[in-house]
Parts: C-alpha cells; sequence; structure tokens
C-alpha cells in the first residue's frame, strides 16, 4: 500500500519458502521473487533488483508497517533535491537496542553503519538508528551489492554495506532524519507484532471516529483496515468486523457481533 501511495511504477517483493502464503496475502498487482536461501538483507535486495527496469530505486524492508507514504514521498524529494547517490532513512530513538547505528563524523556528514551485533559498547550508546528504507539509482546499488561481503558476526549479506560501499567511491550519502519511532517499528517477535497491531489500531479508530463512526469500547473491538463505513455508523462492544464488508450509514452492530468477510450491512440495520 505503501509503494502504491509513493506512485511505485513497478513493485517488487522477496520472499522466501513462505512465497506462496505472502502471494496469497498481498494479491495481485505486484512482482514476486524467491529468496532461496536466508542470506541476508543484501542478497534479498540483489534479488529484487534483478527484476527492476527503471533508472531509480526503493528499498524498504518488509516488516515496518507504520511506514507513512508521506515520509517516503519527503526522502525522495530532499534525495532529489540535494542530488545524493543513495539517500536512506534515520530515527532518532529512546531505545536503540536491536537496531543498527549511524556513524556520523564530527562534521555531521555519514561516516557509516554498524549492525547492532557488530557494534561497540561506544556505538551501541548512539540513538540515532537506520530504518532500513534506501533510494538511489539502481545501477549504482547493484553495482554496490555485488561488492558486498559476508564479513560479519552473522555469517551475512548485509545491506548496510552498500553505504560504505558508496562512501569509499567517494559518491554522496545523505540520511534523512525523522522522529517519530512508530513508523520504523520492525516486527522480529510476537511481542513486536501485538505492539504495533495496537498501534496500528489506535490510528484506524481515531480515523473512523473522525469520520463519525462511533465505537463505543475500542479495547473489545476488531475492525479490520479494509472494512467500509457510511457515516453514523454505532459499533457496540465487542464486535468484530472482518476482511472487506461494508456497512451502511447509520447501522447499528453488536454487541457480541461478529461479520465475516464480503458482507453488508445495509443503512439503518440494527445487526446483532
Amino acid at each position: 500500500d505503501m509503494a502504491r501511495a509513493v506512485e511505485s511504477r513497478q513493485i517488487v517483493i522477496v520472499a522466501d519458502k513462505n512465497m506462496d502464503r505472502v502471494r496469497k496475502t498481498v494479491g495481485r498487482g505486484v512482482e514476486y521473487v524467491r529468496q532461496p536461501k536466508p542470506l541476508g538483507t543484501a542478497d534479498a535486495a540483489r534479488i529484487g533488483l534483478s527484476r527492476a527496469r527503471y533508472e531509480n530505486v526503493l528499498i524498504v524492508n518488509a516488516d515496518v508497517p507504520m511506514l507513512d507514504s508521506a515520509t517516503v514521498k519527503a526522502l525522495i524529494a530532499f534525495h532529489k533535491q540535494k542530488t545524493a547517490a543513495l539517500t536512506f532513512l534515520t530515527c532518532t530513538v529512546r531505545s536503540p537496542d536491536g537496531y543498527g547505528r549511524v556513524i556520523r563524523k564530527s562534521s555531521g556528514r555519514i561516516a557509516g553503519l554498524v549492525e547492532h551485533t557488530d557494534a561497540t559498547d561506544r556505538q551501541r550508546r548512539i540513538n540515532e538508528i537506520n530504518a532500513g528504507v534506501y533510494f538511489g539509482e539502481r545501477r549504482a546499488i547493484a553495482a554496490a551489492l555485488r561488492r558486498v561481503e559476508r564479513r560479519n558476526s552473522q555469517d551475512e549479506y548485509y545491506l548496510t554495506d552498500i553505504v560504505r560501499i558508496f562512501l569509499k567511491k567517494n559518491m554522496k550519502v545523505l540520511a534523512y532524519r525523522i522522529a517519530d519511532e512508530d513508523q520504523i517499528l520492525g516486527i522480529n517477535t510476537k511481542y513486536d507484532l501485538v505492539c504495533v497491531r495496537e498501534r496500528i489500531k489506535q490510528k484506524w479508530y481515531r480515523k473512523l471516529l473522525e469520520q463519525g463512526v462511533f465505537i463505543e469500547d475500542p479495547a473489545s473491538t476488531t475492525i479490520d483496515l479494509a472494512v467500509k463505513f457510511g457515516r453514523d455508523v454505532h459499533i457496540r462492544p465487542n464486535v468484530i468486523i472482518e476482511g472487506s464488508t461494508a456497512v451502511g450509514r447509520g447501522a447499528v452492530v453488536g454487541p457480541f457481533t461478529h461479520i465475516r468477510d464480503g458482507k453488508y450491512v445495509g443503512s439503518g440495520k440494527n445487526v446483532q
């Protein structure tokens, strides 16, 4: 959805052995390519770029569902305005544990990136982290990816290494920094998934409430992002509405109601 919102002309998804499940979930309108072995983010990016057809590419980690399209548009505009060779997204966070750190010179210019597992104690105190979003010229990124090696504690090809390679060639590398931590929250555990899901839920429900949908008890209510509502809908407690469901104007739903994918609740209806 984010890639479409920034008007990407081509979208390529790189997946592993779960390719069929990913394809079933995401559906049509994108291209799929398989990463046979989990050899790291640079390897995944290299495989994805093998399908890319356009001059510039945007590379995004797939586990940052709260990344705002407005942020990505601003990053791309910043990149073009500054005529950079490569621009990546960073964020200043309260707790940087687990994230790659941004290394800067005393002048403030980018000196490189280092993964958490490879960082020194001093580097781990840095609170500007790499958000895993890169924009630049396709051929230059592809050339850098071919030079990435597996010399690290994870024995993987790190996408972050392309920053070092660009800098070594004296190419202009810039960071576009944001302060909104929610946008770059990644999902590595089930706990992370629950935390991100709750934040998305809060943003979604606020939007619905501002549009005139009264959600009586948000804590006990589950409404999928694809659900469409008319105005003045009233959602009672303990309601689940799933999939591409539509609820007409002035309808009342619940309490203790489960509406499944594809149903339609007519205007003014009272569903219990």
